[in-house]
This record gives C-alpha cells, sequence and structure tokens, in this order.
C-alpha cells in the first residue's frame, strides 16, 4: 500500500458514514480517511486533491452513487470508485457493473467489512487489483453477465460468470468464443432477436425477453440486457449483457392471460353474476366505510349479507382462546343464544375455516353439529358458509351465512364470500389499529408448560426446586440474563443442572439466604421465551416447581394472540395455553410517576434523597460529604445513609416493576 493513501466516503447519513470509516480505519495508522455528505461536497474534495479511493453510498439523495461515478470520471479521470451501499439490489449490482465500478458491497450482507477492506486495499494497492476486483464482482453477481468483443468478427463472448454457467449449463470453455445466438431455438422470438441485432449494430442498449434453451434443450424465459462499452476515447469496444431467469413470472402471466380469455367467453352467462356482485360490493364498502369501530363493522355486514338473497341468516364470532370454543357475537337471522361451539371437539365447517384460513362450504346433512346451527337460524337451511377474517397474519374470527337454496354455494359464489371476507378483516384491522392508538390495550396469556426442554421445567423437576421469576435484561453478546428465586437446599445442583441444558449458556448463584437463592441464568436466542419474545410477547411471571409450571406473558393488543398461542403450542410438546384476558393498561405520565414515587417513600427518606442529589453527592469527587448531609439533617451519619439508602432501592424498584 502507499505511503498515506487518502479515501473519500461519501455518504449523507452521518452514522453509516462514521461506520464505514471506521471500517476503513483499520487498514493501518497511515490511512486518511476523509467524509463528504453529499455529490456536491465530495466533487469539491476531489477538486482539492484526488484521493487513492473513493467509497460512496447510492442513495446520496439529490444523486445516487453511480451519477457521482459518471461525474468523477468524466472530470478527474480514472478515480477508483467502490460502491458500498446498504439498499443493494440485483438491479442496483447490475447498473453498478456496467457503470464501471472497481467494487460493489452489499452493507450487512456476510463479512461485508472485510469485503469492502479488501477491495479498498486492492484498489490502493495496484491497477491491477482493480482489475481483479471487477473480475471477482462478475463472477459473484446473482446475474447471468456476459461480455463480448465488439472489435472481433460476429462479436464473439470473451466472458462468462457463474450465474451464466449455472442458467444456462453451458460450461465457460463452452461459451467463450462463440457468439450469444447459441442459446436461442425454434421458439426464440424473431422480433427480440432482430431488436438485439440491430442495437449491437447502431451501438445502442437494449431490453428483451425470449425464449432460450439450456445445453440440454431444456426451455426457459431470459430477460436480456444489452449495453455497449466505450474506451477513452469513445469507441464501442465490448458489449455486456445481463440474463435473468423470467420464467415464473411470464408463464403466470401467461396463464393469467389465458384465464382472462376463458373468463371473456363466459361473459354472457356471468352478467347476472357481475351485476349482483357489483351490488354486493358497493353496499359492503358503504357499510364498511360508515363503520368507526369494529363492533358497527360486524354488525353492518351481517345485516347486509342476511338481507341479500340468496342468504337467511348471517353471523359473525370470535374464537375464544381459553376453552377453543366460538359463538356469535352479532347474528342478524338468528339469536345468539345458547351453548358456545366447541372447535376442538369439531371437525365441521367453523373449525376448518379457522385452521386452514379458507371459505369452507358445507349441505345441513354434512354438518357434525347440526343441533347447534339449526338453533341459531330463524329459518331451515340447507347449506352454509363460513368465511375466515383474515388481514396478512391477523386472524378476526369468522363470518358465517346460511342459505335455502343449497346451490347458490358454488365456487364462484365462495369466491365472493372470500373477498368480502378480505374487506371485512381489513376493515376491522383498520379499526383496531385505531383504537391501539387512543388506549393502551394489553392481552395477557397464561401457558401451563410441562415439557422438559424450556430450562426451568427441568431444572425444577429434576433438582425438586421452586423457581419464581425475578426480572431480566438482555446483554451485549445477545444472550438473555434471567434472575430467579430459587427454593432450594442446594442452590449449586441447580446450577449444575441448569449448565447441562441446551437453551442455559451459563448459570450462577448471586445470593444465598436460609434455603432461598437468587440465581442468574444466562440464555441463548432458541427456546420458548425467545419464542414468545420474537411475537411481541413480554414475560411478566414464571411459576416453576417440580409439580406445575405457569408462564405469564403479555401482549399488545394489536398483536395476533391466537397466531402466538398456535406457533407456541405447536413448537412445544408440553405447553397449553390456560388463561387468555384483555386489559387496558392506563399510560402514566411523568407527573404520576413521581406522585407514586413520592408516596412510597418517608418524609425523612425523601429528604435524604433531595439532599443528595442538589448537594451533587452522586458527583465525583463529591463535594458534599455524608456528614455534610447528616448534619443538614440533625441526624447520625449512619442514620442518614440507611434513609438514603431506602429510598435509593425504592427508586430503583419503581423503575424496574414498572408494569
Amino acid at each position: 500500500m502507499s505511503a498515506m493513501p487518502r479515501i473519500l466516503v461519501v455518504d449523507g447519513d452521518e452514522d453509516r458514514a462514521a461506520e464505514t470509516a471506521a471500517v476503513l480505519t483499520a487498514l493501518g495508522d497511515d490511512v486518511q480517511v476523509e467524509v463528504a455528505e453529499s455529490d456536491g461536497e465530495a466533487l469539491s474534495a476531489i477538486g482539492r486533491a484526488v484521493p487513492d479511493c473513493v467509497v460512496s453510498e447510492h442513495d446520496l439523495g439529490e444523486a445516487t452513487g453511480l451519477e457521482l461515478l459518471e461525474t468523477i470520471r468524466a472530470v478527474h479521470g480514472r478515480v477508483p470508485v467502490v460502491l458500498c451501499t446498504a439498499v443493494g439490489s440485483e438491479r442496483v449490482a447490475e447498473q453498478a457493473v456496467a457503470a464501471g465500478v472497481d467494487g460493489y458491497v452489499r452493507r450487512g450482507t456476510g463479512n461485508w467489512e472485510d469485503r469492502l477492506r479488501e477491495r479498498v486495499s486492492a484498489c490502493i494497492d495496484a491497477g491491477t487489483g482493480t482489475d481483479r476486483l471487477k473480475e471477482r464482482a462478475l463472477d459473484e453477481a446473482p446475474v447471468g453477465i456476459t461480455i463480448a468483443d465488439a472489435t472481433a468478427p460476429d462479436t464473439p463472448l470473451i466472458y462468462v460468470n457463474e450465474s451464466f454457467v449455472r442458467l444456462t449449463g453451458y460450461e465457460r470453455g463452452e461459451a467463450i468464443g462463440r457468439n450469444c445466438r447459441f442459446l436461442q431455438g425454434e421458439d426464440s422470438d424473431p422480433e427480440a432477436v432482430r431488436a438485439m441485432r440491430e442495437a449491437i449494430e447502431n451501438e445502442e442498449p437494449e431490453s428483451v425477453e425470449l425464449v432460450n434453451y439450456t445445453d440440454e434443450g431444456e426451455r426457459f424465459w431470459n430477460r436480456v440486457d444489452i449495453a455497449p462499452v466505450g474506451d477513452e476515447a469513445g469507441e464501442v469496444t465490448h458489449f455486456v449483457g445481463f440474463q435473468t431467469d423470467v420464467t415464473d413470472r411470464v408463464e403466470a402471466e401467461r396463464t393469467a392471460e389465458h384465464r382472462a380469455a376463458m373468463l371473456d367467453t363466459e361473459r354472457a352467462g356471468l352478467e347476472h353474476l357481475l351485476d349482483r356482485v357489483n351490488g354486493v360490493v358497493q353496499e359492503t364498502t358503504r357499510a364498511l366505510v360508515e363503520s368507526t369501530t369494529r363492533a358497527s363493522i360486524e354488525r353492518n355486514v351481517t345485516e347486509l349479507l342476511a338481507d341479500t338473497d340468496p342468504y337467511t341468516c348471517a353471523w359473525v364470532g370470535e374464537p375464544d382462546l381459553a376453552d377453543d370454543s366460538i359463538r356469535p357475537t352479532v347474528i342478524v337471522g338468528g339469536s345468539e343464544e345458547g351453548e358456545p361451539l366447541e372447535l376442538s371437539r369439531s371437525d365441521g365447517p367453523v373449525a376448518r375455516a379457522i385452521e386452514t384460513g379458507e371459505v369452507q362450504v358445507a349441505s345441513v346433512d354434512e354438518l357434525p353439529t347440526v343441533d347447534w346451527h339449526e338453533a341459531r337460524t330463524d329459518e331451515p337451511f340447507e347449506s352454509l358458509a363460513v368465511i375466515p377474517l383474515v388481514y396478512r397474519d391477523a386472524r378476526y374470527g369468522v363470518l358465517t351465512v346460511y342459505t335455502s337454496d343449497a346451490a347458490a354455494l358454488d365456487e364462484r359464489e365462495a369466491a365472493i364470500l372470500a373477498a368480502l371476507g378480505r374487506m371485512v378483516a381489513t376493515a376491522v384491522s383498520a379499526a383496531e389499529t385505531r383504537r391501539t392508538l387512543t388506549a393502551d390495550d394489553i392481552v395477557e396469556l397464561s401457558f401451563h408448560v410441562d415439557d422438559p426442554s424450556v430450562f426451568f421445567v427441568d431444572v425444577a423437576q429434576r433438582a425438586d426446586a421452586t423457581l419464581s421469576y425475578a426480572g431480566s435484561v438482555y446483554r451485549d453478546d445477545d444472550t438473555l440474563g434471567m434472575f430467579f428465586t430459587v427454593e432450594s437446599e442446594d442452590p449449586d445442583d441447580v446450577v449444575e443442572i441448569a449448565e447441562g441444558h441446551d437453551d442455559v449458556a451459563a448459570a450462577k448463584v448471586i445470593t444465598r439466604n436460609e434455603g432461598v437463592s437468587l440465581v442468574e441464568f444466562s440464555i441463548g436466542s432458541s427456546g420458548l421465551l425467545s419464542t414468545l419474545a420474537e411475537y411481541g410477547g413480554d414475560v411478566t411471571d414464571i411459576e416453576a416447581s417440580p409439580e406445575t409450571t405457569t408462564v405469564e406473558v403479555e401482549l399488545p393488543r394489536e398483536a395476533n394472540a391466537r397466531t402466538v398461542v398456535d406457533n407456541v403450542e405447536q413448537a412445544f410438546d408440553g405447553v397449553s395455553l390456560g388463561a387468555y384476558r384483555e386489559r387496558q393498561r392506563a399510560a402514566t405520565t411523568k407527573q404520576e410517576f413521581i406522585a407514586a414515587l413520592e408516596e412510597e417513600l418517608t418524609d425523612r427518606q425523601l429528604t435524604a434523597l433531595q439532599r443528595a442529589y442538589f448537594g451533587d453527592f452522586f458527583e465525583w469527587p463529591r463535594p458534599t460529604s455524608g456528614d455534610d448531609l447528616a448534619e443538614s439533617m440533625g441526624i447520625a451519619r449512619s442514620t442518614y445513609h440507611q434513609h438514603l439508602r431506602a429510598a435509593e432501592r425504592k427508586l430503583v424498584g419503581e423503575f424496574f416493576d414498572r408494569p
């Protein structure tokens, strides 16, 4: 590396630029790293002194890193430029290679810091390093890349990368020296071939999609992007090509076109249906727009459907997670009275709709719980449809409709109902979101746990001990420090058993006191607690004994509790939901927090804390001693420290114990 190399980092994000500069400073003590926040500032810095290498983010606000590269090369000639970006994509990579960057690094992927230092060091060390780096970037690109010699007869390929080999099946030795047309065959579009040929003749860029063939004769749809590359004199010397397999997209589009054509042939027979669908959709849309709460949405939709032929009754229900049942929360054309429907003992359409997230249609003869459904409706029915109300990962229950016309619920009707269900679920999601923005609602889940793969269950059973959750803290090494009070005559036995568990990285006894000890467990990023944390769950209590274990969890109201419960119960054999509760947690203002704390403190404790704070007792060096503060209160120093320690304990406890 040359003496006193100078690197210019260009990035408008201050934190990201500082991180990049720190990565490059590690190249050596003599490396000079300068930061520019915009393309204009970068050009000014280069005008003062051309750096050995420029490292630029792609998104520079009003400009891009590739536009900056073009300006630098136009004004200052051959200056090495490395694109280090947090917004990379296949398209950005293609553009970067075509623009002639000396390196392309996707921030946050793999050992990107090492790759960035390697590419910058290569640029500084020698021009040959730049060529090697560009070739590596080409080889590692996620799309097929070819380079053809524009000065040789028939424009033969002189380079293909590994992605091209994987895409086509042709080894490099089979492709080099041939014109790229060897990929074409009988189904290749002549118009696309002509467009590429004319683009090469006119030295212009071109993009086409056409059928190509692998070395084994298999068809695939290839998106080909061609761009001319010129020398310093502006003469085109090469063509770079990018190949991307778009078979899945093209075939999906053609399938869609085929289906559209089939629908066109049925148009005459569907006019009545379309008129009806439009009417239902319009009325449903109006009902949803006029509704501002979940209750009004459910009421308006059930009234609309119950009044629409061929339906006679409609209801909406949300499953009760605690006893795995469901009952109508709103019903039109029937009665809400009666026992709930037990989902766990039913293989009927309601249970299947909740389980699969798909519309279920059943005739009255197919219902295993026909008596329950007949008790809900005022009029006899022949069939019913159960529509799940699902928005993204959230499940809001089911919408059920009944009809006396068994033939009415065909596939097309089921599709209409599925679309209506998505509309309703979207509206419910919006209403629930509005509600969570104005109230601090939470969901409380209580799990029964009897799975020895959960470390505290295993420890409680094998050590014959009782563990009570005291709190936790996340550490810098991505482990979770969990504190438990342990009732055991031998806490060291608890530690030994815990350290043999897969989820426990380390364990140690913090305090010992007459059969009750405080033990810290360092937990890795797996297991029940990590699974709950992934869904936003906050563990509030754990009680583990040799006989039974319960885990209390709080979720934000907008989280979908059923999704959390389903995933936890599937992942762990001995975990089941014991209780489900919803409640509103009032927000605490700063004044309320202070008032609550002052109620906890005695007058002497509050005075001791105030005088210590305002007397800078917590500063170092201390301008005020404990003797001074004790004398100001007219008490002994030991008494003063007792009051201060008690106040500190209550203050810290109020911080850590707040819900």
